[in-house]
C-alpha cells in the first residue's frame, strides 16, 4: 500500500500542475433522470461506498438472505454500486461472490496515463468487467429496481440514476476523484457518489422504501497517527465521511457497520478477509434486524 501511494502522489500532484480544463455544460440545472416509481417496496438495502471493502457488502447479504431477507430495491453507491448492479442483474448473491472475489485492482483500475491530468484511469477496465458480467444494459431491464448514485461534479449535487443507460451509471458511481476520470452523462461530469452521500439513505426513503437497511463500510478510524501531509488529508477526509455518513443515515431503520480501518480503498490480496469480516457482521445481526422487520411490517412480510 505504502508503495502504490508513492506512485499516485506524484500523478496527483502532476494533474493539479496540469493547465488543460474540463468543459462545462451551458445548462443552468443538473441533469436529474427522475426516479421512477415503485408503488410496494419493502425492504431496501444502501450499499455505501469503500472500494476494495465492497466485498464485505457480499458477505452481509448472505447472512441476511439465510435469514429469509431480501431486498425489494438496491441503492449503491460507488463499490457498493458494483454491487447492487450485479444483484440486481442476477438475484443470485453466490453468482456476485463468483464475480467479485477472484478480482484484482488492476483489473478494475487500469492505468492510462494519456488521460492525465483527470485521473490515471479511463474506466475501461471497470468498463469492461460490467460488460462481461451485466446481461441488462439499462436500469428498466433489471430485475428489481436500483439505483446508483453519483456526484454532480458541476452542480455538486447528488445525482440518483435510476432509469437509462446502467453501465455510465455505475461507472459514474464508482469514479473515485484523482483516479479515475470524471464520467460523461447527458453532457455533464460526474464523480463518486461518496463525495456527496456516500450511503444514501434518503434516495429509499424517497422512493418509500418501507425498512431500510444500510450498510456503512468505512466505519471507524485507523490507530496509527499519519506521517506526512498526504496521510493527513486522508485521515481528514476519512472524519469527514464519517460525519456526512451519521447524517445521511438518519433515513435508515438499520444500519451494519463494517470497520476495517487499517485498509486502503483500493487495497489488494484482502477479498477473502473482507467478504468474511461482511459475513461475521451480517451473522451476528441478520437474526435482530428479522425481528424488527416483522415488528414493522408484520410477520406477513417475506423475509422469504
Amino acid at each position: 500500500m505504502m508503495q502504490r501511494n508513492r506512485l499516485l502522489a506524484p500523478l496527483l500532484l502532476l494533474s493539479l500542475t496540469a493547465c488543460t480544463q474540463l468543459k462545462f455544460s451551458d445548462s443552468p440545472h443538473p441533469y436529474d433522470p427522475q426516479l421512477r416509481h415503485y408503488p410496494d417496496i419493502k425492504i431496501a438495502f444502501i450499499l455505501g461506498g469503500g472500494g476494495a471493502k465492497g466485498l464485505a457488502h457480499v458477505g452481509i447479504m448472505e447472512e441476511l438472505m439465510k435469514e429469509g431477507i431480501y431486498p425489494d430495491l438496491m441503492v449503491g453507491c460507488s463499490a457498493g454500486s458494483i454491487v447492487g448492479a450485479l444483484y440486481a442483474d442476477s438475484l443470485d448473491i453466490r453468482q456476485v461472490k463468483a464475480y467479485l472475489l477472484p478480482q484484482v485492482r488492476e483489473n478494475l483500475v487500469n492505468i492510462s496515463l494519456n488521460f492525465l491530468p483527470f485521473g490515471i484511469s479511463d474506466g475501461n477496465g471497470l468498463h469492461s468487467f460490467l460488460k462481461e458480467t451485466l446481461k441488462a444494459r439499462y436500469f428498466e431491464e433489471l430485475k428489481i429496481p436500483f439505483v446508483a448514485v453519483a456526484t454532480n461534479l458541476q452542480f455538486g449535487d447528488m445525482t440518483a440514476f435510476g432509469r437509462g443507460e446502467l453501465i455510465p451509471a455505475v461507472k459514474a458511481s464508482s469514479a473515485f476523484p484523482g483516479v479515475f476520470t470524471p464520467v460523461e452523462v447527458q453532457g455533464q461530469f460526474f464523480v463518486d457518489g461518496g463525495v456527496a452521500n456516500n450511503a444514501p439513505a434518503e434516495v429509499a426513503h424517497r422512493m418509500g422504501a418501507k425498512f431500510i437497511i444500510a450498510i456503512e463500510l468505512d466505519a471507524g478510524l485507523p490507530d496509527t497517527a499519519p506521517s506526512h501531509a498526504l496521510g493527513i488529508l486522508r485521515r481528514c477526509l476519512q472524519i469527514s465521511l464519517r460525519h456526512q455518513s451519521r447524517l445521511a443515515l438518519v433515513n435508515a431503520d438499520y444500519v451494519l457497520k463494517v470497520s476495517l480501518p487499517e485498509m486502503g480503498t483500493f487495497e489488494n490480496g484482502m477479498n477473502e478477509i473482507v467478504y468474511q469480516r461482511g459475513r461475521e457482521v451480517g451473522r451476528n445481526q441478520a437474526s435482530k434486524i428479522k425481528q424488527l422487520i416483522e415488528q414493522k411490517l408484520g410477520k406477513q412480510t417475506e423475509v422469504q
